[in-house]
This record gives C-alpha cells, sequence and structure tokens, in this order.
C-alpha cells in the first residue's frame, strides 16, 4: 500500500513538472523556461528580396518558429534551437519570405512577462508591453515580407473569397513606396501592398470599410510599414522610429 502510495506521488508531481512545462530551476543551468524566452526574444538575421532584415523569432508567424513549452517532447530541444538560430549578422539566412506578427507578446506565451525586456529593439519592446503609439499603432497586426521575384509563393495562398493572393498582387503596379490594393469579389476581406524596400514587398490583409475610409486606411497601414522596414527591421535600429507620429 505505502508503495501504491509513493508511485501516486511521484506520479502527481511528474504532471505537475510537465504542466509547467519544466519551469523549475536546475542547478547546472537557466530554467527551461528562460532559455525559451530567450528563443523567442533572440534577433535572427535574415535576407529577403536583397534587404538584410532583423527580427526576433517572437514575432514571426509560422509553426516552425514557436512552440510549447507544455510539450515535453519539445521542451529539450530548446537549447539545440537557440543554437539553431542564424544570428550572425555578418550571415544572415537567405529565405524567400518572412510573415510578422505584432502583438502584445507577454500575454502570449508561457515566457511572456521575460520576454519583452529581452528584445533588442525599443520599437518592439513597445509593441511587446502594449505601450505602443502614433506610428506603432498604425501597423498592421500581421504582415509578410516577400521577395518581389518569388510572387508565384503566393499562388498557394488563398483570400477569405477563395480566390489567389497571387492573382490580387500579381495585377498591381508594386511602385516603391506606392500601396495598393484589391479586394475580393464575393467578400469584404482585401489584399493590400506596398515595396517597401528596393526588391521587397510587405503584404497584408485587410477588411474593406467603405470607399474612402477603406483606400485611407490601407495608405495609412501601407505608410507605417514602409517606416518600420526602413527604421526598425534592417540591420540598425533608428531609435526615433518608437516615438514617431
Amino acid at each position: 500500500m505505502e508503495s501504491m502510495k509513493l508511485s501516486f506521488c511521484i506520479s502527481v508531481l511528474v504532471g505537475f513538472w510537465v504542466l509547467l512545462g519544466s519551469g523549475c530551476s536546475h542547478s547546472d543551468g537557466p530554467r527551461d523556461v528562460d532559455l525559451y524566452a530567450q528563443f523567442l526574444a533572440r534577433d535572427s538575421h535574415y535576407t529577403v528580396g536583397g534587404q538584410h532584415i532583423v527580427i526576433p523569432r517572437v514575432a514571426m508567424s509560422g509553426p516552425d518558429h514557436t512552440f510549447d513549452l507544455h510539450n515535453r517532447q519539445v521542451a529539450p530541444s530548446v537549447p539545440q534551437r537557440l543554437a539553431a538560430l542564424p544570428t550572425d549578422p555578418n550571415s544572415p539566412q537567405r529565405v524567400d519570405s518572412l510573415g510578422v506578427v505584432l502583438r502584445q507578446y507577454q500575454y502570449s506565451y508561457p515566457a511572456g512577462s521575460s520576454i519583452c525586456p529581452l528584445l533588442s529593439r525599443e520599437w518592439l519592446r513597445l509593441t511587446c508591453t502594449g505601450k505602443g503609439h502614433g506610428l506603432l499603432k498604425r501597423l498592421p497586426d500581421e504582415f509578410e515580407l516577400l521577395d518581389r521575384a518569388k510572387l508565384e509563393i503566393l499562388q498557394s495562398r488563398y483570400t477569405v473569397g477563395r480566390e489567389r493572393q497571387y492573382d490580387h498582387v500579381k495585377a498591381m503596379a508594386l511602385r516603391p513606396g506606392v500601396t495598393e490594393m484589391i479586394c475580393d469579389r464575393q467578400s469584404q476581406y482585401c489584399t493590400a501592398a506596398v515595396e517597401v524596400l528596393p526588391g521587397l514587398l510587405a503584404i497584408w490583409m485587410m477588411v474593406w470599410l467603405d470607399g474612402k475610409s477603406g483606400a485611407t486606411l490601407a495608405e495609412s497601414q501601407g505608410a507605417a510599414l514602409l517606416q518600420l522596414v526602413g527604421r526598425g527591421l534592417g540591420p540598425t535600429e533608428d531609435l526615433t522610429l518608437a516615438d514617431a507620429d
């Protein structure tokens, strides 16, 4: 009977440890939750459309860039993932596109409160804690940076109205710095795009409001993205971006 009780207690403790995502401290190293925060906050360096982009994993969309510490099969790989990040500014990893998500990360992850102070860029620390204002408030919540020469990537992307994003963007003139928008024929959703740097497009989805206000919103978001990419995502951050109107 005593052995059964002991076995039960051990099972409960193991289950609790897994639920916490191995968040307990170890004497021989940092907690997994701290490593998780480091992984998400670490700057990664990429080349997209010939442009050097610096972005932490926490701001990247897609399952390849984030994971859940509650999964005990994933947590032990955190140190390995840290080591594999393309963190060398002199050797950025070449990719065709990057998905970017902007939100209050402190509420989005188990290690959320630990992530914000670790972020290297002021504009992103403000975004992380919800203190962004001015230009930062005009950015779309999600957008994609795409090599202009790789539009075919969009052939498998569909809008709410089941239209291909490729057809929307292909029909645009894509003049440098000029925001364009094409909407679904059978939904209120639109594809907006702007060439933010030579050879680099920013593409995002938005809801159509009405004629004038919808176009005005797209132009406002496009202008904000133009500033963000040029001043906030390059090799060096323009510190005035955080306070830009």
